[in-house]
């Protein structure tokens, strides 16, 4: 028999499972059939293709990190879509008679590799879409975290619609929003206030009356536009209670949209009264000095306020030095009357200086005020 070559031989019309292979091996053998070729090739299992799981370094923010994880859930979901786009996997039901039940049949085999291979590519899909869901929620909570722990250093937080952060307030999700992230408050005359968040649940079950419900803590970032005096006189006696304070903050409470005002919660403190104390219930009120500097400074022991110095004020004096009016408009710094009259003398009430100490001024002085309010 003469020689032929390869291209002169005629063309197999099908292959069927029985069929031999001509083959060189190692071992010497050299025929195969079809069925035992197929069954030797190497069908890559889904998870080798995948990319591997981003980097996420400290200091990256939330953009990054998300930007991160969503660039890893492209890429994996792409090569999953590609390997089954190439191996056609149940793209098509085989139109040949096939005996589901027996293992050896080539076509049922084909069709359960078929089946398996998207069955694997489906579990991949889905098991990136819940890590890449896991992980947004922990770089997000990672990023509340971050934010609250840098409010003392001088950190400003994001702003909320008062609305949606009473969402989180009233249904005690702490976790979701951060100390000194803030809303905006325009009142119907048009004065701005930034809001900033400066407790969670602080007078929690305080008050002889108990305060039970879920609540933040809010207070200005700067003053108020309007200034007061304490009293007409330059007097302390009768404290806080005696003196018009309260009757200007309710002032300045009035001026406030229905909405906020609808959110404001009352709650009872213990007022210092110039050598008494007493209970009060207030919706807006003056801090007392422990409650900003978290300790009594010009102010006796009758200092009760929430008994607590709030977490927007600690660590730092970012968040306590103020300006006056909506972003520092009015005064780039603003000294700012505080709830309890000095110990030392009859005349002042202590305050917070605009050169950054625990101060004191005479009552009849005009100075600025730095409310602060409880939502609930």
């Amino acid at each position: 028999m003469a020689n032929k070559k390869i291209s002169d031989l005629t063309a197999a019309a099908q292959i069927n499972a029985a069929d031999l292979l001509v083959l060189e091996q190692q071992d010497g053998t050299k025929k195969a059939a079809f069925e035992d070729i197929c069954k030797k090739v190497y069908v890559p299992e889904i998870t080798t293709i995948t990319g591997d799981f981003p980097e996420i370094a400290a200091d990256d923010d939330l953009p990054t990190i998300i930007g991160k994880l969503k660039k890893w859930q492209s890429d994996a979901i792409t090569k999953i879509e590609t390997y089954i786009l190439q191996s056609k996997i149940i793209q098509t039901y085989p139109a040949e008679s096939f005996d589901p039940e027996d293992p050896d049949d080539p076509i049922t085999a084909a069709l359960h590799d078929e089946v398996v291979s998207g069955l694997l590519g489906y579990i991949m899909n889905q098991s990136i879409l819940q890590v890449t869901s896991d992980h947004g929620v922990l770089a997000a909570d990672y990023a509340i975290l971050k934010r609250e722990q840098m409010a003392s250093y001088g950190y400003f937080g994001v702003e909320w619609d008062i609305d949606n952060l009473m969402l989180l307030v009233r249904a005690g999700k702490w976790d979701k929003f951060a100390i000194g992230d803030f809303f905006t408050e325009t009142t119907p005359g048009g004065e701005k206030i930034e809001w900033e968040v400066t407790g969670k649940n602080s007078y929690l079950h305080c008050g002889d009356t108990e305060l039970t419900a879920k609540h933040v803590v809010c207070s200005p970032r700067d003053c108020l536009q309007t200034y007061y005096k304490y009293n007409s006189t330059n007097t302390n006696a009768g404290g806080y209670a005696a003196s018009l304070m309260p009757s200007n903050l309710e002032t300045e409470a009035n001026k406030f949209s229905s909405k906020l005002q609808g959110y404001m919660t009352n709650v009872k403190r213990l007022e210092n009264n110039k050598g008494a104390w007493a209970w009060a219930q207030r919706r807006i009120f003056l801090p007392s000095v422990p409650e900003l500097l978290g300790q009594l400074g010009w102010a006796d022991g009758y200092s009760g306020g929430g008994f607590n110095q709030l977490p927007l004020f600690v660590g730092g004096n970012a968040h306590i030095l103020k300006g006056s009016g909506y972003q520092k408009g009015k005064a780039a710094r603003m000294w700012y009357w505080l709830a309890d009259p000095s110990a030392a003398n009859t005349t002042y009430f202590c305050d917070f200086s605009d050169r950054g100490n625990s101060g004191y001024g005479g009552a009849a002085g005009d100075s600025g005020v730095a409310p602060l309010i409880v939502l609930s």
